[in-house]
């Protein structure tokens, strides 16, 4: 007996999330620095897009240019911090990004900052005091910094696509992956990379991210995207145990303990706190709400 369609769905949408979850291997694995990763990823996964492309529902151009500023900073730091520091503290210290939405939608969007809001903004911070408490001296500084600011910067994003939702959201994609690999063409020496890293690059851009947001886009057409955001979660959970796995590099304790709280905070905005918030969950085959305030394929 075949699947049916709820559960092609979910699985199609778990695929994503593992194959999203290779990012901290791949980073860790390419000789390359954060730079040239982030131009020849967005200039192959332009490329991997092409095909899906639609000339219809185009993003205004005021709208792209704040978007594909927004986009180049969370890649570029993302990146780095995953060179800088571990990757489990990277991804975990990016998925802080619907906390920076939370915080900031009173200000930017004129929303009404919720008690629910407000808990799970704490459960997060909790994690992020957590993290670098306990990494306090060991030379991660810099990474972990930067990955809250990938975390800001996707949070501000997320925010800019609510903006945008009017787009087709391939095009959407293809046009910030093309811009910021575009930009990034003329930074010196972004082009020197070795034959084994270009062909490492590519294999990212497809398995990263072109096959895994095709999935997910597919798996959004039967499945809310509430639970949707809540399967995502397996990126940040496989991620650092892939990294573990393949080059073995093993997280601190700190790290494990302050990305769960983190994870547990996700979990709770997107199931219990979402069930207090009237009109945050989405029907299958709609704009996904956790398009403004849950995880993405940023990866």
């Amino acid at each position: 007996m075949s699947p049916g369609p709820l559960a092609t769905g979910r699985l199609t949408i778990l695929l994503a999330a593992v194959l999203w979850s290779t990012n901290g291997v791949f980073i860790k694995e390419i000789d390359a620095d954060a730079t040239s990763i982030t131009f020849f990823r967005c200039f192959f996964a332009a490329i991997f897009l092409v095909p899906l492309v639609r000339l219809r529902n185009a993003p205004r151009p005021f709208d792209v240019v704040i978007g594909v500023g927004l986009f180049a900073a969370l890649l570029w730091l993302f990146v780095s911090s995953t060179k800088e520091t571990s990757a489990a503290n990277a991804i975990f210290l990016q998925y802080t990004a619907p906390f920076y939405v939370i915080a900031l939608a009173p200000v930017l969007l004129r929303e009404r900052l919720r008690g629910i809001d407000l808990a799970a903004l704490v459960i997060c911070l909790t994690g992020v005091v957590i993290l670098f408490a306990g990494n306090a001296g060991s030379g991660d500084l810099t990474g972990m910094i930067m990955g809250l600011g990938s975390g800001l910067f996707f949070g501000l994003y997320m925010m800019w696509l609510r903006r945008m939702k009017y787009a087709n959201s391939v095009l959407l994609t293809f046009i910030h992956c093309g811009a910021v690999a575009l930009i990034f063409a003329f930074v010196p020496g972004v082009w020197d990379v070795s034959g084994r890293d270009a062909a490492l690059l590519a294999l990212m851009a497809a398995v990263q991210f072109a096959i895994p947001y095709t999935l997910f886009a597919h798996g959004l057409h039967t499945v809310a995207s509430t639970e949707a955001s809540l399967i995502a979660l397996v990126e940040p959970v496989l991620n650092p145990i892939w990294v573990v796995l393949i080059i073995g590099e093993i997280p601190t304790l700190a790290t494990a303990i302050g990305g769960a709280v983190i994870i547990v905070g996700l979990i709770l905005r997107y199931t219990l706190f979402a069930r207090w918030s009237p009109g945050t969950i989405s029907e299958p085959g709609t704009v996904p709400e956790q398009l403004s305030d849950g995880p993405l394929p940023e990866g």
